[in-house]
């Protein structure tokens, strides 16, 4: 390019391409290189038996993320996508054959729990709705919401608001102990224990704030028309309508620095991309070497 791009964004998947959306929606003048052949990253599709199957995420949740975020580009979500509130968020199944259904209706997830383990597990059904829910009222503006999110911003909120937040948050005990308040049918403690997993983590060691996780998939679970990819197609369309450009099949071989800071990007063929700024999302261990 023979004029400096403002922001080189390292990375085509989902999260590279908000944030190039967000940028180009500002005028930004943004290039996003990604080595893999086509956008996505984590969130893509392969073909079994002649047909393709979503081999990362499979439902959409916190969709009002993806609403704010297509709005900004002069975009409707329900224009570039055809989307299903799921009533059965999920079946669950044991190796000798029981099942369970939860719901997008906590009544019938609380009645099909009772059902399953008796009435004592549907109480606790309930008081863990209330209890993930408020983790998430709790986390939603200096975390989620936050424009950058992390351990300061939340002993910050814990200054504003004080000492009930970390308590709210439940940071300082296992995911796994926190469920024990709830439950305790073996099955159901495995069940809602599988919120770790979403992270890679376990529930043994990951903090019990990941069951913020459970008030997600009750606030509503999408499926999309065609797979999940049908949303990274989307968000690479909405990016090139606001003037990103996308380059697939460029591997980043190094991040230039100069004056301490970041000036671009060196791709594996010897290009280089000249940039005021560089937004990372690739591999952090990558990003270290």
């Amino acid at each position: 390019m023979s004029e400096r791009t403002e922001v080189v964004v390292v990375g085509a998947g989902v999260g590279g391409l908000a944030a190039a959306i967000e940028l180009g929606s500002r005028g930004v003048r943004v290039v996003v290189v990604d080595k893999e052949p086509a956008v996505g990253g984590k969130m893509r599709q392969i073909r079994v038996g002649g047909r393709s199957i979503d081999a990362g995420p499979t439902v959409l949740t916190m969709r009002w993320v993806f609403d704010e975020l297509f709005a900004a580009a002069g975009a409707r979500l329900d224009a570039e996508l055809g989307l299903t509130r799921a009533e059965r968020l999920a079946r669950h199944a044991w190796h000798d054959g029981q099942t369970l259904d939860l719901f997008a209706d906590p009544d019938r997830s609380a009645d099909a729990i009772g059902r399953f383990a008796g009435a004592a597990e549907a109480r606790g059904f309930r008081s863990f709705c209330a209890y993930a829910q408020g983790i998430f009222e709790a986390v939603e503006g200096p975390f989620l919401r936050g424009p950058r999110p992390g351990v300061g911003t939340m002993i910050a909120e814990a200054y504003r608001l004080g000492l009930g937040l970390p308590l709210r948050i439940d940071a300082h005990r296992t995911l796994w102990k926190a469920l024990g308040d709830h439950f305790a049918d073996p099955r159901l403690l495995q069940l809602f224990g599988r919120y770790a997993t979403y992270t890679g983590s376990s529930p043994f060691t990951a903090p019990a704030t990941l069951n913020v996780v459970a008030h997600v998939e009750q606030a509503g679970v999408w499926l999309v028309d065609g797979g999940m990819y049908a949303l990274a197609s989307a968000l690479e369309r909405v990016a090139r309508r606001v003037g990103v450009e996308i380059r697939t099949g460029a591997a980043v071989d190094r991040v230039i620095v100069e004056g301490g800071r970041a000036a671009g990007v060196r791709l594996a063929t010897g290009e280089q991309l000249a940039a005021r700024a560089v937004v990372w999302n690739g591999d952090v261990r990558a990003l270290a070497a």
